[in-house]
């Protein structure tokens, strides 16, 4: 809560009201880098960009998203935090994005405990005039706060569609 409120009083308000700007279904591979892969669907709900005052005028506004994962083993994984969409050459877009979140292991894959961290970097293509279609590959691990860290990199196809 204290970390939740020092963000809040860092970033300032916001340049309006965090409503739903877009909603995200995904499916690819959990843990593309090891033998032991499984299938994988997500769904996240991002809110409307906000920039952030004190950040240089070429970073990209920051962009709340909540969502969660399942794996065809079991795994659960429920997250929040932060986007950055910077647009490159029409209709691409590069994002990166950072969450920390909860992680149940089901019968599967065991990644040290139950708080686990997502950082990823996604490209994707506008599609008409609210979609876009895009491949996300994200890092999945502790960060070494408990003494097994063997982390995942899932790799999935991502649909949003903005509200």
């Amino acid at each position: 809560m204290i970390l939740t409120l020092g963000a809040g009083l860092l970033a300032g308000p916001p340049a309006r009201a965090l409503e739903p700007a877009s909603a995200v279904v995904s499916a690819g591979t959990f843990n593309i880098f090891d033998p032991d892969t499984r299938a994988e669907v997500g769904v996240e709900a991002d809110c409307a960009p906000f920039p952030l005052g004190w950040m240089p005028r070429w970073f990209p506004p920051l962009s709340p998203a909540a969502g969660a994962m399942v794996n065809a083993k079991g795994a659960a994984y429920v997250y929040a935090g932060l986007r950055a969409d910077m647009p490159l050459a029409k209709p691409w877009e590069l994002s990166i994005q950072f969450a920390p979140g909860l992680y149940r292991p089901g019968n599967g894959f065991r990644l040290g405990g139950p708080v686990e961290f997502r950082s990823g970097i996604e490209l994707s293509r506008g599609i008409g005039e609210r979609g876009r279609v895009g491949l996300l590959l994200f890092h999945l691990s502790n960060a070494g706060i408990y003494t097994h860290n063997p982390g995942s990199e899932p790799l999935v196809l991502t649909y949003r569609f903005r509200l």
